[in-house]
């Protein structure tokens, strides 16, 4: 989930509700422009150098091959593959992004596995970049997709040993994927600002930033009521799909994956103290990280030599 844009609160829940013809329709309204993310612009720049070269390098497709996978549900996937630069090589990343962006805003983490001589696949995520979808699944739905794209490389190369490495929205999923059976080629996990789950994160952006879910949706609190108006219309589009499932905190719960939770100290957008929770509730092998002075999805650009050092041990102890 990417940052959005602010908005007052003060007597607006309302006149939006009744300037849309109520909460039926407000949800409908919320539904429609949460599945359609901006896209990002080209000429908008990273804040950190390591993010910017990494996004350029994603960009510029040099060296890439492109994949396709069908979801479970039909869906055509879109993936970016750079192959490890000599043979035999059988240790692959996963790398996924989060809400508003494409397989573009993981590049300085494909860039750095690249660089160590591991094969890497960039995927956009359902909704996003070249992915098919009319809906966005906060984790859930995209968990699935994650398990093909593993089911991916193990049919091309059975001996993999893979980590999914993923930021916000991207961390969640690779969090959703812990929760259940997994292939014993998926060796690790690594969570970059995630949240617990999906509700608790869209009610603390609506009550404590004034911002709304996507730039286009003013709509202020209360913040239980507009998340229920978003859940029933997600039940209603979605064949059933209730937005209480994207919850990571219960995914980890269940999980035998190791799994390395990062998190910036200044993300007030995932509140930080998300982490320690997820991070309490995990019952697999697992490792944390805080990033001090690091925002939201900035960890990596904020300080690269802690970020790799902690990723590089972790790593170390299960994929040889």
């Amino acid at each position: 989930m990417k940052k959005t844009s602010m908005y007052g609160l003060v007597g607006l829940a309302a006149a939006v509700a009744g300037a849309v013809g109520g909460n039926r329709a407000l949800g409908n309204y919320l539904y429609d422009q949460l599945n359609h993310p901006p896209v990002r612009s080209p000429e908008r720049e990273e804040r950190y150098p390591v993010q910017q070269e990494g996004r350029l390098w994603a960009r510029s497709m040099e060296g890439f091959q492109e994949a396709g996978l069908t979801a479970t549900d039909q869906m055509e996937l879109w993936g970016a593959v750079r192959p490890a630069g000599r043979p035999g090589e059988h240790r692959w990343a996963i790398c996924v992004h989060g809400y508003a962006d494409t397989y573009e805003a993981m590049g300085a983490q494909g860039l750095w596995y690249h660089r160590a001589g591991w094969n890497v696949l960039m995927p956009d995520q359902r909704g996003h970049g070249r992915s098919g979808g009319a809906c966005i699944g906060w984790g859930y739905l995209e968990r699935l997709d994650m398990l093909g794209w593993v089911n991916w490389i193990l049919r091309r190369d059975p001996e993999a040993s893979i980590v999914l490495h993923g930021a916000s929205m991207g961390g969640a999923t690779v969090l959703m994927v812990t929760g259940g059976p997994v292939p014993r080629q998926l060796k690790a996990a690594i969570s970059d600002c995630a949240y617990t789950t999906f509700e608790e994160e869209a009610k603390h952006v609506l009550k404590n930033s004034g911002s709304s879910l996507a730039p286009d949706v003013p709509v202020p609190a209360p913040a239980g009521l507009l998340f229920s108006a978003l859940r029933k219309a997600t039940l209603r589009h979605a064949a059933g799909f209730d937005l209480r499932d994207a919850a990571p905190i219960e995914a980890v719960k269940q999980s035998k994956t190791p799994t390395l939770f990062i998190h910036g100290v200044e993300d007030d957008f995932v509140p930080a103290p998300m982490m320690g929770r997820l991070y309490q509730a995990a019952a697999c092998p697992k490792r944390f990280l805080w990033v001090p002075e690091a925002g939201h999805v900035a960890a990596v650009g904020a300080d690269p030599d802690l970020y790799w050092s902690a990723v590089s041990e972790f790593l170390e102890e299960y994929i040889h």
